[in-house]
């Protein structure tokens, strides 16, 4: 797998949208990438994410496929701000196929799901900058 060796932290930003409700998804290209963010913790597979108004974070469940050179992390994600909100489930796919930003750093690609339930989900894409795990 292409994914670096020793203990790291993906850093994910995404860069655009999909809001599906009822069979249908909506592209949405601006006004969210400063609220939204996705950190996985590979030394102690910590799943954590950011999303508007709250942030989220719980141990997650990793799968990765040797394969397909990706790695997939999902969990019931507790509220880390605002206690009373409910969990959400997220599912962070990374794609180990670094290319460089235009600072030359190393980003990977990644999809984010959330928001899962009978009011539809939220699809994001973008780029993982991978850091040492402190």
């Amino acid at each position: 797998m292409a994914f670096a060796e020793g203990h790291r932290e993906y850093h994910c930003t995404p860069d655009t949208q999909y809001e599906c409700i009822s069979g249908r998804c909506e592209r949405v290209t601006d006004s969210f990438q400063h609220a939204e963010s996705f950190i996985y913790n590979t030394k102690n597979n910590e799943l954590s994410a950011c999303l508007w108004t709250n942030c989220y974070a719980a141990t997650a469940v990793v799968l990765k496929d040797e394969a397909a050179g990706t790695l997939t992390a999902t969990g019931k994600l507790k509220p880390a701000l605002h206690l009373g909100n409910e969990s959400v489930i997220v599912s962070l796919t990374i794609r180990a196929n670094p290319t460089r930003d235009i600072f030359g750093k190393k980003v990977d690609g990644f999809t984010a799901v959330w928001g899962y339930g009978n009011k539809g989900l939220t699809l994001d894409t973008g780029k993982c900058e991978t850091r040492k795990s402190p």
